[in-house]
This record gives C-alpha cells, structure tokens and sequence, in this order.
C-alpha cells in the first residue's frame, strides 16, 4: 500500500491524488495515457545533480515505491519496454508482466542476466548484428533474435523501425544513458517521463553518456510532486523541431 499525496503542479488546477485511495492506480493509469497508438517514451529516473544510480550502482537504490509504481502503470501502457544490454546486466532486469521486453545488444553478451524466467506470456527479443546473434543464441537462448544491419552500432532509428514493424506501436525506452542519448539525438523521442529524486551525490553514472546535439524543446504535460519531494514530469518533445 502506497501513502500520502501526490500534488499536482502542471496542471495548477488538478488537483491531488491520494495514493491511499482505492483507485489511485487508476488514476495514475488515466494521468499517464498517452492517448496515442504510437509513440515512443523515454522514462528516466535521476538525483538533482544529473545521476541515474542510487548506492548500489543501480536505479533500484535510488528509486521510491511511489516511482516504481509510476513505472509499472508505465509499462502497463506500453506495449513494449526497450533496454540497452548495458543497463540489462547492471540492473539485473526481470521481464516485465504487463509489457514485451527488447533488448538492443550489437555483441549478444547478455550474460548475467535474469531474464530466462516466463512473464504474462509477453515476448523477450533481442536485437543485435549477425555475429551478435549468435552469441545471444547462447547467452539468452530464450529469446527471440532480431537482426539488424551494422555491425559495431545498431542504429536508433532502425531498432525502433524494426520493433514497429513487429508491432509494437507504444514503446517505452528505460536507457541506459548510452541508449537514451542515441534515442534523443536521432530525434525519436515523443515525451519523455522524468523522475527526479531529491538527493545530491553517488555513483558516477550519468543521465545521458553525452548531450544530444539537437536541442529539445520541451513542452509540459504534467508534474507530480510527492510528500518527500520527488518529483515526476511528462514532457513532450515534438519530433522535426529544434530549438
């Protein structure tokens, strides 16, 4: 059971939600909608200071249960979560039970991970190289390969091609920074879902593994501020348009 309150601040005059009402997922639910068939999430958390890790080198120590369930009404309109190889080892990610997992890997090294385990019957694909896929074969025989031209670098613009082609209209990218920043600079990103945790300090991983290029204007769509001052933002970046 979550507790306390998440204020509205955009928009000024929606009121709050009380996470200990009964149909506070709801809620959620009806807030973070998209409302489009197609598009692509990027839903990132951070500390003030620009960091994507908590003590542990991961985002599981920096979180909140008031984030995490943000991110599972997240996954839960999405049709498929879209993680870099990097990310999928560090966090030791499981498959998600309301979305498809897609894993962007040009090696195929995917060992260490925790995936092998089924989840509400939803695909586990990896997308990677000809040789990296025979590696995957190996490492997460369990997943369906889906190979890309390219051979060092998977390119953003086709791994979305390929997942819409299968597809996967609402798509939810979780990073890592190196994923997130190619995302964003192939101008691919229609809203990006942004925690920001109030804490200063850790682990040296950064957000973004550089700052895109293209500058993004972004417009909001909502902020929600808990009781202990996280504060989650929908942000939408139109496609085309730069700054």
């Amino acid at each position: 059971m979550l507790h306390g309150t998440l204020r509205r601040i955009v928009p000024a005059d929606g009121g709050a939600i009380d996470l200990d009402a009964t149909d506070a997922r709801t809620t959620l639910l009806d807030a973070y909608d998209p409302r489009a068939p197609e598009l692509l999430r990027l839903n990132l958390v951070t500390t003030l200071d620009g960091r994507a890790a908590g003590s542990d080198g991961t985002s599981e120590s920096l979180t909140s249960r008031v984030d995490r369930t943000i991110l599972g009404v997240i996954r839960e309109l999405s049709d498929l979560v879209l993680v870099g190889a990097e990310s999928a080892r560090r966090e030791g990610y499981l498959r998600p039970k309301r979305a498809a997992l897609a894993i962007v890997t040009a090696s195929g090294d995917l060992r260490g991970h925790r995936l092998d385990a089924p989840a509400g019957g939803h695909p586990l694909l990896v997308l990677t190289t000809e040789s990296g896929a025979r590696r995957a074969a190996e490492t997460l025989p369990a997943a369906q390969r889906l190979v890309l031209d390219g051979d060092e670098r998977l390119e953003p613009v086709e791994v979305i091609t390929t997942l819409r082609r299968a597809g996967f209209g609402r798509i939810v990218a979780e990073g890592g920074p190196r994923l997130a920043a190619q995302l964003l600079e192939a101008d691919l990103v229609d809203e990006l879902c942004l925690t920001v945790m109030p804490r200063l300090g850790g682990p040296a991983l950064p957000l973004l593994t550089s700052a895109p290029t293209r500058i993004h204007d972004a417009r909001p769509l909502s902020l929600l501020v808990d009781d202990s001052g996280a504060q989650f933002g929908r942000w939408a970046l139109p496609r085309g348009a730069q700054g």
